[in-house]
C-alpha cells in the first residue's frame, strides 16, 4: 500500500499525457497521406447463398424431366418395331393354326360333344391337359 501511495504521489494530480503539437490541425492531411499509402483491395464478391428449393429440389427435377423425355423418346422409337415384331408372332401364330389338322365341327356339333359330358367330367379332362 505505501509503494502505491509512493506512485501516486510521484504521478501528482497532474495529467501525465500531453497532445502533440499542431496536432489538430495536420489531422486530416495526415490521414489522408496514410490513406493514399495503404493499398485497397478488391471488395470479395458477395456470397449469394441457395434457397433449399434451389439448392436441392431442382436438380432432382431437372432429372425427373430428363428421365421422362428419354422414357417418352425411346417408346415412340421402340413402338413401331415392337408393333411388327407382334405381327409377325401373329402371323406365324396363325400359320402355325392353318397348317394343323383340326377336325371341322359345326357349333350343333360341340353342344352334341358337352351335353354328353358333366361339368366335372370337363374340368377333369381340361385340368389333364394343363
Amino acid at each position: 500500500m505505501e509503494e502505491q501511495n509512493k506512485i501516486i504521489g510521484q504521478i501528482g494530480k497532474k495529467n501525465p499525457f500531453k497532445v502533440p503539437e499542431n496536432y489538430f490541425e495536420d489531422f486530416s492531411a495526415q490521414l489522408e497521406q496514410k490513406l493514399e499509402q495503404i493499398e485497397v483491395a478488391p471488395a470479395p464478391a458477395p456470397v449469394i447463398k441457395k434457397s433449399f428449393f434451389k439448392a436441392h429440389i431442382q436438380p432432382l427435377l431437372y432429372v425427373a424431366a430428363v428421365v421422362t423425355l428419354l422414357t417418352g423418346i425411346s417408346y415412340v422409337a421402340v413402338q413401331p418395331v415392337l408393333q411388327d415384331f407382334n405381327n409377325e408372332m401373329m402371323m406365324a401364330n396363325n400359320i402355325e393354326v392353318e397348317s394343323t389338322d383340326f377336325p371341322e365341327f359345326s357349333e350343333d356339333d360341340y353342344y352334341d360333344l358337352m351335353a354328353e359330358y358333366d361339368s366335372n367330367e370337363i374340368y377333369e379332362l381340361l385340368s389333364m391337359n394343363d
